[in-house]
């Protein structure tokens, strides 16, 4: 399986890097370590994730750890990443908005 980042992915992933940029205290280096470990896992068993919020055919996986998860759809032998979710907020609903108007028929998920 391959991974490949959605255009919606970019504002998630973006706001998951600063948040532990701007958060001294916790430890970037075993979120990112988490991060790798996650996205590997999905490679190896893409449909581990649960069902996210009802939606047919998207998937959410938790990134261990952190109060971050992986949104993603799987076609074929492609793991599309839609967003990386902060469990604590909202924004995720944006690059749902964005996947279900636009890349959905666009990558024909």
């Amino acid at each position: 399986m391959k991974i490949q980042f959605l255009e919606s992915s970019a504002p998630g992933i973006r706001w998951m890097r600063r948040y532990f940029r701007e958060q001294p205290q916790l430890n970037a280096k075993a979120a990112s370590e988490s991060y790798k470990n996650t996205r590997n896992l999905l490679k190896q068993e893409p449909y581990i994730g649960h069902v996210f919020d009802e939606i047919e055919g998207v998937f959410e996986k938790e990134i261990t750890k952190t109060h971050f998860s992986i949104i993603y759809a799987v076609k074929d032998e492609t793991i599309y990443i839609i967003d990386i979710r902060d469990h604590r907020g909202f924004r995720c609903s944006n690059a749902l908005r964005q996947y279900s108007q636009d890349l959905k028929e666009k990558y024909d998920l």
